[in-house]
């Protein structure tokens, strides 16, 4: 597969991609405040943002500020930063591979336009995709700051065992046969973290409490749209503002936030099991007619973006093919219809958790036991 690229490309373009891929792969989420997703509810109208507009495919100024639009601010900055080893062009060409909404730069496009196999989508892939820098990156780290063994994965073995292939004039990410169950592994995983750590009943409750904090503006912080600003955002500036906030009784979420006074979880339910959902829903009506306030939580992943029956891609989207000796030939198959896992668990994570306030505990508990 290498020399396949070097009969396309010459050395110097393999080197710039390998750069662009280096750069991309360290600075995806740069553009993540405090607190991650749960503070973009207190970033300003996209518009406000110290971003190069030619940059971007649309313009919209009135829509919200997503973390990869703070991404591409911070990338923008660092390829007018005459000490940074990163011109304008390529930092736009980065900044392309991580928010789908950027153009490549001019000079991309005259050199790379025309050749066969868009080697911009693979890049892409690579950084967001089926295997991508992305979840290598947080399920490890993610796995050892909070001390627990779910996210490890044998990184090395599965990149060792990558490849490339021309398939249907598109480039193609492959895996080895025998990197198959290192695959899977990570995988399981992603599933594990996401279940156990992610959308761990306590992680839940606060991240609601947060979100509340800030929709019903308790704290008096705002994400800047310029580089300084954003650049000198800090934990602690989070923090202390949510402090501040929970000295008024009148900031009920900030207050249970800083006094670590966590919701309790009455109930969940699958949505593979009709039943559960049943329940949940008489649940919901007895603590509505009881007047006990409540709320809920959406659970919502797959194994796999990639769909065992159905094989549906989104567009632009790589597939992931495994490679296989088989009597003398190579064959390229489908990982969906290669791996075991995937056929058997590829289904919809689907869980909907009911939370009840501490103090309404004793009441929702009553009004619970009226289920038959």
């Amino acid at each position: 597969s290498g020399e396949m690229l070097r009969k396309q490309y010459s050395a110097s373009d393999l080197r710039y991609f390998r750069e662009l891929l280096r750069f991309a792969a360290l600075l995806h989420d740069v553009g993540h405040a405090p607190f991650s997703h749960v503070s973009e509810k207190l970033m300003p109208k996209f518009g406000e943002l110290e971003v190069p507009k030619r940059w971007y495919k649309e313009w919209k100024p009135g829509r919200p500020a997503e973390h990869e639009d703070y991404s591409v601010m911070m990338i923008a900055a660092l390829g007018r930063d005459a000490d940074v080893p990163l011109d304008e062009d390529m930092a736009q060409d980065v900044a392309s591979l991580i928010h789908h909404g950027i153009r490549s730069s001019g000079r991309w496009t005259a050199k790379y336009r025309r050749k066969r196999g868009d080697i911009h989508d693979f890049l892409i892939s690579l950084i967001s995709g089926e295997i991508d820098v992305d979840r290598m990156d947080y399920l490890l780290r993610d796995s050892h700051y909070t001390g627990v063994a779910y996210g490890l994965f044998d990184m090395d073995h599965l990149v060792r065992n990558l490849g490339v292939v021309l398939k249907n004039g598109k480039l193609t990410l492959t895996i080895d046969s025998t990197a198959v169950r290192a695959f899977e592994d990570f995988l399981l995983a992603r599933y594990h973290m996401f279940l156990q750590v992610y959308h761990h009943k306590t992680t839940n409750s606060f991240d609601y409490f947060l979100k509340q904090a800030f929709a019903r503006k308790e704290v008096a912080i705002r994400v800047p749209g310029t580089v300084e600003g954003y650049r000198d955002l800090r934990d602690s500036t989070f923090l202390e503002a949510l402090f501040e906030a929970a000295q008024d009784p009148a900031n009920h979420w900030s207050r249970r936030f800083v006094y670590r006074r966590p919701s309790k979880r009455l109930f969940a339910s699958s949505g593979d099991d009709p039943s559960s959902r049943e329940t949940m829903r008489q649940l919901r009506a007895l603590l509505e007619k009881n007047g006990v306030p409540y709320f809920t939580i959406n659970s919502h992943q797959y194994l796999s973006k990639l769909d065992a029956v159905r094989q549906r891609r989104k567009k632009g989207e790589v597939e992931l093919l495994v490679r296989e000796k088989r009597l003398g030939q190579i064959v390229y198959t489908p990982v969906q219809r290669y791996s075991a896992l995937l056929k058997k668990y590829n289904e919809v994570i689907d869980v909907i958790s009911l939370y009840v306030l501490p103090e309404a505990y004793a009441a929702a508990m009553k009004a619970a036991a009226k289920l038959r």
